[in-house]
């Protein structure tokens, strides 16, 4: 099993559409995967057609209970998850009450280590608690970034939450910085990715190109390489899922 934490302190990065494409092309090519919306909004229940519920929530808090309860069917193979909604932000008010560890969520996601190849967690774009047990608890660290001006503000807090972490014992692996919305057309959107690239060299993953599809589909309620399976979108997460076996 392999725990694959997508996080920025940055929202509007991508990060629900990545942990979604990722985990159901992964899906696709045979692997048993698994999605915890460790975010309030809640958006991966959405984005697949399901309704939200408060499986993150109870995961977080009611910790002797069998965390199997909490996993939903996304009527996908191989695809399951466990859903969020607004109530999760009150589980990190209870984890930080009780003063968890940051090993908390590792220790949680141990009892499925051997039912999932893959566990995709989607995190707020927030201090606070759950994201930062989220990222202690990858093995594998990816961390979506717009290409625009203001995007170096959350990756640069993240970058050195990270460098903390690795003081603190953490044993996971920085996956890559995914460069999203790019657009090749505006100066601003070049000017960032070189920017980028200059300053965390071969962290910097292939980009993910801005497109309207990434909108439509989540507001149809399927994954990107459902609602068309030749578009530039599908193709560009399908090589950063290959990149992500070949990593891990």
């Amino acid at each position: 099993m392999k725990i694959v934490t997508i996080a920025n302190y940055k929202g509007g990065t991508g990060k629900t559409s990545t942990t979604l494409s990722l985990a159901g092309l992964l899906s696709q090519r045979g692997r048993r995967c698994l999605i915890i919306d460790f975010d309030p909004q809640g958006q991966c229940a959405i984005a697949l057609g399901l309704t939200q519920e408060p499986g993150a929530f109870n995961a977080l808090v009611n910790t002797s209970f069998d965390l199997h309860q909490w996993i939903r069917p996304t009527g996908r193979e191989r695809l399951d998850i466990i859903p969020g909604d607004r109530t999760t932000a009150t589980a990190q008010i209870v984890i930080n009450a009780e003063n968890r560890g940051m090993e908390a969520i590792r220790k949680l996601l141990n009892r499925l280590k051997s039912e999932y190849d893959y566990i995709f967690l989607d995190t707020a774009p927030s201090v606070g608690g759950i994201q930062e047990r989220a990222v202690y608890a990858a093995d594998l660290l990816l961390i979506p970034t717009a290409t625009e001006f203001m995007s170096s503000n959350g990756l640069s807090q993240i970058m050195t939450t990270l460098g903390q972490m690795v003081k603190d014992g953490w044993t996971g692996k920085l996956l890559g910085i995914l460069p999203t919305f790019y657009d090749e057309n505006p100066t601003e959107s070049k000017t960032t990715l070189n920017e980028l690239k200059e300053r965390f060299k071969e962290s910097i993953l292939e980009p993910i190109h801005r497109a309207t599809i990434l909108r439509e589909a989540p507001a149809e309620g399927k994954l990107v390489y459902e609602l068309d399976p030749q578009h530039r979108a599908t193709r560009e997460y399908h090589a950063l899922s290959e990149y992500l076996i070949k990593y891990s």
